[in-house]
């Protein structure tokens, strides 16, 4: 029997949005070639004027698509999630950073996909990341195709593109949600859902634009950060995910990232951590 594959797609927004980017990530919605069910907005503490003007308009030009979700302070991008979860009315959840672009087919092919792979319970994709205009990078964040090469990759990396995850509602939510710490919120949802059999796949096409500004290197650098990852791993070890020699060279590996100059880690990051769009 044919499941429901109606969908919600679920983006947070706080005060700091660009109205320019959001608007485009919105749009990009918009004209997909198979819309949502409904667009979940969690507006996650107090807004701009103009994001507020914003957001009613496209509230009172699709009353029955869009649904906001007040958060009357800032609570971060895990509780935000969290909340939006619960407001969400479809099965299926399609994530979406407020600062991206949705390439025009995104939708009609993950839900094809999952209609003909009944067993996957998240679809990823991969991404394209720019800077000012898409395509001005010409870099591709690569990730594997398969549950097992994925639940491999995770031993070591984030094995899912966040802002191009579809995935079941319920899932998402028994395996926890995401956590509070506002660090490796997504990260540690995936595997969350890993270690409960939820099954995963990842797209081998590009199907979003991923904006790589607003600081995304500094947000990934300095102690606090190698602490929230050290954690991680532990608790990874701790549930014999991995072994004792995989943890060590985890985090002496991300010692030597999360410590050097960010110019330096800049360059590491979009030289060797990203494979290059052949032209």
């Amino acid at each position: 029997m044919m499941e429901d594959f109606r969908f919600s797609v679920l983006i947070p927004v706080y005060i700091k949005e660009d109205i320019v980017f959001f608007k485009e990530a919105i749009e990009s919605i918009l004209h997909q070639t198979l819309l949502p069910d409904e667009i979940v907005i969690v507006e996650d503490g107090p807004l701009s004027d103009e994001m507020y003007t914003l957001l009613s308009k496209y509230k009172n030009d699709h009353p029955l698509l869009f649904q906001r979700v007040v958060l009357p302070v800032n609570m971060g991008m895990g509780k935000a999630m969290n909340e939006g979860l619960n407001h969400c009315r479809y099965k299926w959840v399609a994530r979406m950073d407020s600062d991206d672009i949705a390439r025009p087919y995104r939708f009609e092919k993950q839900i094809n996909y999952l209609k003909n792979h009944p067993e996957v319970d998240a679809l990823g994709a991969l991404i394209e990341e720019f800077k000012a205009v898409p395509g001005d990078l010409g870099l591709i964040r690569q990730l594997p195709e398969k549950h097992d090469e994925i639940t491999v990759y995770c031993r070591n990396r984030s094995p899912v593109n966040h802002m191009t995850i579809v995935y079941k509602k319920e899932c998402a939510q028994l395996a926890g949600g995401y956590w509070d710490k506002k660090i490796l919120e997504d990260y540690n949802l995936w595997y969350q859902m890993i270690k409960r059999g939820y099954k995963f796949a990842n797209l081998q096409e590009v199907l979003m634009d991923a904006r790589v500004g607003n600081n995304m290197i500094g947000r990934r650098h300095g102690i606090g950060y190698l602490k929230a990852e050290y954690g991680f791993f532990r608790q990874m070890k701790a549930d014999n995910f991995i072994t004792s020699a995989v943890f060590i060279r985890n985090i002496m590996y991300r010692i030597f990232l999360r410590t050097m100059p960010k110019r330096v880690l800049q360059l590491i990051y979009f030289r060797f951590l990203r494979e290059r769009k052949s032209v």
